[in-house]
């Protein structure tokens, strides 16, 4: 296994995002271009509220039946591609983002003169491949063939170009700059030695000491509850063994030359002091072998991880630059040779988007179409940011507010019936839903008045309003996915109005945009898509390119090298830890279809 620079898209989970438009006109749930477009936003704050028994995806179901409206027309290239069939162009769609983030790192890394092994989009088996060689001044391409000759695959010199199995990932392989097999044999032997010093410690221990060394040799929990102070003490006890042993052995060495007589040279058998010395001996080349082995690194510089640490931070941001640089590129195409970015307008507060259940606490007190203005005697919702992300805090405010009422206690909405302009304040009692926080039983949604198409007027100011644009889903998706991190690392559960997606959850969405065979809609996805691939991957967590980033600049403010395969083990560890997320949340996306 070799170093890669990687973007697993979908090994997060994700909060995610579904919004039906009610319109003023008729009583159905349509979706608009720009609706299509923040729903792919599929890690900004969610903005459904739960039902005591049902869950917002439901409204996502009713949402996307209606996903073909008059504002919708079909366009021949997205025809095409949603004939192939939506899952397909949603897939297609995904792997399109994975090779501009690819190509971000790969571009990065050739432009420096660094060493590549592989480009690869996807990752599990490879379905195709070709190696970029250069032979006599001139590049060569020949196609891979894993089955017939892997060992020559593996080592040919050349650049390989891969597609894999499973679109939903990629990489961008660097050459190692070790024996990553020799080192591991080594490793392995002197596991091994560690292991019988620690038989012949626990021989001359007592009971206590015993317990604790096998807790410090099998339990990764008790050494971090510990705060790394039985290992501390493991150590010390390894020191000691060694520094006895070589004692030991210069002693007995000391004693078997000046007790021995000068005809004892002349014996042909060994002595007691000679199998004394020579278990002394033993002894203390098992302890020395125990030690950590000496790794030899290659001082190549075209090798990534001996170019300087402005080179590495370049190739590390590269596959967000360009996700960054793709967004912008979707919208300034749109505002320029496009219909125009879709601009929608809000009124204050937010609505009751479906028809009230019997069951529910608000049944008789509100309906459908009712506008919540405020909650407990405050006259309006705030919200310090505008347009969709302004109307989607506003439900998360009033969301959070009610899952903070009290058993027992009332919640007094101040709200509008219908198209009515008197305001009204009502008392509603909320209940336990099954996940145990307090619910009104209501869906509630956006208060959407409509869509406004805006374009630019000329460069500049196509430039000026793709980089707004760009800022404010960016920072939405920033701040979601912050708010969601946050609540789960410190037990409080996801935020107001948010769920959790997974990559089933996102294929299925862009499935449903792709199936609207609106070029614009899909346009959006992938925009939204490359900012949220963006934002995930610029996390400073081991595994993700923001991780990496981190060893690097740690690395540049602390003068030295962080051990090598330190990193690789914190590496390995966390992607396995994001690898069991994304499962559950695919488990969760197929209980939510079925």
């Amino acid at each position: 296994m070799k170093s890669h620079v990687s973007a697993v898209l979908l090994a997060v989970a994700s909060a995610s995002t579904t919004l039906a438009f009610q319109s003023p006109i008729n009583n159905h749930v349509k979706t608009s271009m720009y609706s299509n477009h923040v729903k792919t936003s599929m890690y900004s704050p969610a903005s459904v509220a739960h039902a005591p028994k049902q869950h917002h995806v439901s409204q996502n179901r009713k949402s996307k039946l209606s996903t073909k409206t008059t504002e919708l027309h079909s366009i021949a290239p997205a025809a095409a591609l949603s004939a192939v069939g939506s899952p397909l162009g949603s897939i297609a769609v995904l792997a399109f983002v994975i090779l501009v983030h690819e190509a971000g790192h790969f571009i990065a890394a050739r432009s420096f003169g660094i060493e590549v092994d592989e480009f690869s989009v996807g990752v599990g088996p490879r379905i195709v491949g070709v190696r970029r060689k250069l032979v006599d001044s001139e590049y060569v391409f020949d196609r891979i063939d894993d089955a017939a000759e892997p060992q020559q695959n593996q080592d040919d010199d050349g650049i390989e170009f891969s597609l894999r199995a499973i679109p939903l990932g990629g990489y961008v392989r660097f050459p190692e700059n070790y024996n990553r097999t020799l080192a591991f044999e080594m490793e392995d032997a002197a596991r091994r030695a560690r292991n019988k010093a620690r038989l012949l410690r626990i021989e001359n221990s007592n009971a206590v000491e015993k317990a604790l060394e096998n807790m410090a040799a099998y339990s990764f929990i008790f050494n971090v509850v510990s705060l790394g102070l039985l290992k501390k003490w493991q150590s010390k006890r390894v020191e000691d063994q060694l520094k006895e042993a070589e004692e030991e052995a210069l002693v007995t060495k000391a004693s078997s030359v000046t007790k021995k007589p000068w005809w004892g040279a002349l014996s042909l058998g060994k002595g007691d002091n000679d199998t004394t010395s020579n278990e002394s001996l033993s002894t203390l080349e098992l302890l020395k072998s125990a030690k950590a082995p000496d790794v030899e690194y290659d001082a190549n510089p075209d090798l990534l991880q001996n170019r300087p640490a402005y080179q590495r931070a370049v190739v590390l941001s590269g596959g967000v630059v360009f996700n960054i640089l793709l967004a912008f590129a979707c919208y300034f195409g749109e505002l320029t040779v496009g219909r125009g970015l879709p601009e929608p307008i809000f009124n204050p507060g937010v609505v009751v988007s479906q028809t009230v259940s019997n069951d529910s606490p608000a049944y008789g007190v509100l309906k459908k179409g009712d506008v919540i203005l405020g909650v407990n005697e405050v006259s309006s919702i705030s919200s310090s940011k505008r347009g969709i992300w302004g109307s989607q805090e506003q439900i998360s405010n009033v969301i959070s507010t009610i899952r903070e009422t009290q058993n027992g206690e009332d919640i007094k909405l101040t709200i509008v019936h219908g198209m009515d302009s008197a305001t009204d304040v009502v008392s509603v009692s909320p209940k336990r839903n099954l996940d145990g926080q307090a619910s009104i039983g209501v869906m509630l949604g956006p208060n959407y008045v409509k869509t406004e198409m805006v374009r630019a007027s000329n460069v500049v100011d196509a430039v000026t309003k793709a980089g707004s644009a760009v800022y404010d889903i960016t920072s939405a998706t920033a701040g979601s996915i912050t708010k969601l991190l946050v609540g789960v690392l410190f037990g409080k559960g996801l935020p107001a109005g948010a769920s959790m997606s997974g990559p089933i959850g996102v294929v299925k969405a862009g499935a449903d945009v792709v199936s609207s065979s609106d070029l614009a809609a899909i346009v959006a996805f992938a925009a939204s898509i490359s900012v949220n691939l963006a934002v995930i991957n610029s996390l400073p967590l081991p595994a993700l390119d923001g991780g990496q980033l981190v060893f690097v600049l740690a690395e540049a403010a602390a003068g030295r090298k962080i051990d090598q395969q330190l990193q690789e083990s914190i590496n390995a560890g966390a992607l396995t830890i994001l690898l069991f997320v994304s499962i559950g949340t695919a488990i969760g996306d197929v209980r939510s279809i079925f």
